[in-house]
């Protein structure tokens, strides 16, 4: 929602509707959609003395205008997933973005930890918990991690290289590579997990395996088509960006980041031109390195996938004023660079498989809804590794695609995979039907040090 505060001086001058003192919206909706949700003031032309006393209307009123409201907005957020999904996020840092794929409707965003919207409203009480809430350098509640914050994402990453793979011809739902429990024959990284060996294509996803797709990786950029290492670098970070990372999806809400794929630029600077290979850089191939994604791109990344090809832009606004206008912009499709469904189709059938025996999430797996997901364990420079997990239901018509990224929790099945699964629970029966789960997950504290804020959100 965001909040509204005080136009300042500077806004007054560069903008004439404004005086110093009227109110505007500094984030979210508040400030997206300022102009729809200000209206029009009203003017009254006033005759006045000598000593600037009101004396009677210029005109008897006739050219007094009245005050317009502003236009109602239509919202896609789910108020009460948006409720269920902050209480599972207590006690955490992170976030949560739920899109509806064949809209592109965000059904909830949740940063977490978060803030009571109405302690900023005005007087002496907004300065006071603004200033509180700025200091808190523990919980961070004013940082939007859900649209602003550039983490790893890690083996989720995966889904993506699988696909490019297929679409250059590289590999097929058959494709095996060697996996000597985490060292595979290129120097030694990335490190896996064990898993029970070499996979295919679909138990690579479903159990998650590094060494795959650091081979499937060097494969797609060292392509012998290409005159050299670095236009085959490029072809992979051009396919990547038409999944969205590296590029702003131009939500509604102001702020969003672009995340980071690094540029042949940047390389160049670090390593020295000619200085690095795809042996080099072989980790982006799971995820890690300079890659980074903010959690609205992770979602759309699953909403494209559950879509098998395309996307529309995320907003959480739907319609504007009565005629429910909405923007042609978040009417309009956006194609991946991969079109071929048959490779969705087994990519999706390797992120089922990760919620079956054997699969990385198998323990948040739903008795009734046919889920289809990917774990993510991004390893963070500067403390414990972060758990994601991204998912969307059912797999067939799916109506719901959910990422969801716990700062410093470790395993993405341990901690996001049951976040997620209880709000597509939610969302799709309205009830969930695992209380002990659910207990666990509102009652963990994740956050180290005690939680400064205290403003209740339910």
């Amino acid at each position: 929602m965001g909040y509204v505060g005080e136009v300042s001086k500077e806004k007054a001058e560069k903008d004439t509707y404004y005086k110093e003192g009227d109110y505007i919206g500094k984030s979210g909706i508040e400030m997206s959609y300022e102009e729809a949700l200000r209206g029009r003031k009203g003017v009254q032309y006033e005759i006045t003395d000598v000593h600037n006393k009101t004396v009677g209307r210029y005109m008897q009123g006739k050219y007094d205008t009245l005050a317009i409201s502003g236009k109602p907005l239509y919202s896609s957020i789910d108020a009460e997933l948006q409720e269920y999904g902050e209480r599972l996020m207590r006690g955490k840092k992170g976030a949560v973005v739920a899109i509806e794929p064949s809209t592109g409707e965000i059904l909830c965003l949740i940063s977490s930890p978060t803030y009571d919207p109405n302690s900023l409203v005005s007087g002496k009480e907004r300065n006071k918990s603004f200033a509180r809430m700025y200091a808190d350098t523990i919980n961070v509640p004013l940082f939007n991690r859900a649209l602003t914050a550039m983490y790893p994402p890690g083996s989720i990453f995966k889904l993506i290289d699988a696909l490019i793979a297929q679409n250059d011809g590289l590999i097929n739902r058959n494709t095996s590579y060697p996996c000597q429990m985490g060292y595979p024959p290129m120097g030694g990284k990335p490190k896996c997990h064990a898993h029970g060996g070499g996979k295919n294509l679909t138990g690579s996803i479903a159990a998650s395996c590094n060494s795959y797709y650091s081979y499937v990786f060097r494969d797609i950029v060292d392509q012998r088509k290409y005159p050299n290492f670095i236009d085959g670098y490029n072809h992979w970070r051009d396919m990547v960006k038409t999944f969205g990372p590296g590029t702003r999806l131009g939500t509604d809400l102001p702020h969003d980041k672009p995340g980071n794929v690094p540029s042949v630029e940047y390389y160049n600077k670090v390593f020295g031109k000619g200085g690095w290979r795809s042996n080099t850089i072989v980790s982006l191939g799971i995820g890690q390195a300079e890659l980074t994604l903010v959690p609205l791109q992770m979602a759309n990344v699953v909403a494209i996938i559950a879509n098998k090809g395309f996307y529309y832009t995320p907003h959480c606004i739907k319609g504007v004023g009565k005629e429910k206008y909405l923007d042609p912009k978040f009417k309009t499709k956006h194609l991946a660079a991969v079109q071929k469904q048959e490779y969705y189709d087994i990519v999706i059938e390797g992120m089922e498989g990760a919620l079956l025996p054997g699969g990385t999430a198998f323990a948040s797996r739903l008795k009734d809804i046919v889920v289809c997901g990917k774990t993510g364990t991004a390893q963070n420079p500067h403390g414990k590794d972060h758990a994601v997990f991204l998912a969307f239901a059912p797999k067939e018509n799916p109506k719901i695609a959910i990422a969801c990224l716990v700062e410093n929790a470790g395993f993405g099945g341990v901690w996001s995979a049951p976040i997620v699964t209880l709000l597509m629970e939610k969302y799709l029966k309205g009830k969930t039907d695992r209380p002990e789960l659910e207990k666990r997950i509102m009652e963990a504290n994740l956050i180290d040090g005690s939680i400064l804020i205290t403003d209740k959100i339910d």
